[in-house]
């Protein structure tokens, strides 16, 4: 009998309790497969260009659901952001490329979040192929699931 890979039975085991609910999961693995250049325009940094492959952009304006740390941005505004890695290793510190951050646009306003929070999360996935200032990844009608 042939063993699965233990990051694919850790995925199997955490996303399983969510697989009855209609979304679909979606692991930050998945995520990471985007791929990106950094063109020369957009000041001293540049801007990224994410090129998505297929097995990300079946999931562009389909509801999923995801966990990860919340890293509030401005909270006055209701603009967070969830992250593969808590804030001291995530993309803001240099740690972690731009494929590992999502933007959440809640439905309702939230205040009740604290940084590196660890929350599940369920909306509408889109993909920002257009603007080079936003995050590759934007989860709509956001709200905490569990």
């Amino acid at each position: 009998m042939r063993k699965l890979p233990q990051n694919l039975l850790l995925t199997l085991l955490l996303t399983s309790p969510i697989l009855a609910l209609g979304q679909k999961p979606l692991v930050w693995f998945t995520l990471q497969q985007t791929t990106y250049e950094v063109t020369e325009s957009g000041g001293a940094l540049g801007n990224y260009r994410p090129r998505f492959p297929e097995s990300v952009e079946a999931y562009d304006g389909q509801e999923v659901i995801i966990q990860g740390f919340i890293i509030p941005m401005d909270v006055g505004e209701n603009t967070y952001v969830l992250s593969m890695n808590p804030f001291s290793s995530c993309f803001f510190c240099g740690n972690a490329g731009p494929e590992t951050v999502l933007e959440l646009k809640f439905k309702d306003a939230q205040s009740k979040f604290l940084t590196d929070q660890f929350i599940r999360v369920k909306g509408t996935l889109r993909l920002n192929r257009y603007n080079p200032n936003g995050f590759f990844y934007t989860l709509e009608k956001a709200e905490q699931n569990g």
